[in-house]
């Protein structure tokens, strides 16, 4: 069918280093994880949704929410076994899909997303202590076109207190820095369309602007330990 994806998945656990370096920094960068024809399914299904979403009135269109629950495809994503099979070792108790949500970032927008926690945000409903997200591209991304900048280890120093940020200068209402700001230790991920970044909930994170003539497309999962509520 159309909108379903490869079965014949090779799944990859991660290894001990592999393991080791997302315990210290805070995020792992996995490659090769979705092949280009899949990827292509996806960015089919995406401008499906929009379409719909663009006649319904909900939300911004540069964002879809509870992206899971929009059609057979996208559960399936959530719930892909490759996925699952790299974060094993780091959700548990049990994992359970806590949020899913594509973010895109179009063409020579500016808008940037701030220095943010997402626990910032997931600890209005609860706390879990091994929360995190798996941030799918569905397109190359690098400094031109919005990757995600992080700050190694920021997970460890627990939540800072967010500043209040105004929405008209970027996403994340709840950030703790002006996405601007060049905070020291902090390191852009360039990704190749199709890995996939696996970061904690406490992270520091930002994105900035996309300066081409392309989209930016991010499919984003949200993971938690089954127990929690």
């Amino acid at each position: 069918p159309q909108h379903q994806l490869n079965n014949l998945h090779h799944q990859i656990r991660l290894k001990p280093e592999q393991l080791a370096a997302y315990h210290r920094d805070g995020f792992l960068l996995v490659d090769d994880v979705f092949p280009q024809a899949e990827l292509d399914t996806i960015n089919r299904e995406i401008e499906r949704l929009r379409t719909e979403k663009s006649n319904d009135g909900t939300n911004q269109n540069d964002v879809i929410l509870r992206l899971g629950l929009k059609s057979d495809l996208t559960r399936q994503i959530c719930r892909d076994e490759r996925i699952v099979t790299l974060i094993e070792d780091l959700v548990r108790p049990g994992i359970a899909i806590y949020s899913a949500k594509l973010f895109e970032k179009r063409p020579n927008d500016e808008t940037i997303c701030h220095w943010h926690q997402d626990d910032a945000y997931y600890r209005e409903n609860s706390e879990c202590g091994c929360r995190m997200s798996a941030w799918i591209p569905l397109q190359d991304c690098d400094k031109e076109n919005g990757c995600v900048w992080v700050l190694p280890g920021s997970h460890k120093q627990g939540l800072k207190p967010a500043n209040n940020i105004g929405a008209e200068t970027g996403h994340c209402d709840l950030a703790f820095a002006q996405g601007t700001t060049e905070l020291e230790g902090a390191v852009s991920v360039p990704m190749k369309a199709g890995s996939v970044l696996l970061f904690h909930a406490l992270l520091g994170h930002r994105s900035l602007g996309n300066h081409t003539a392309h989209p930016r497309r991010a499919f984003i999962i949200s993971y938690q330990d089954a127990l929690t509520n």
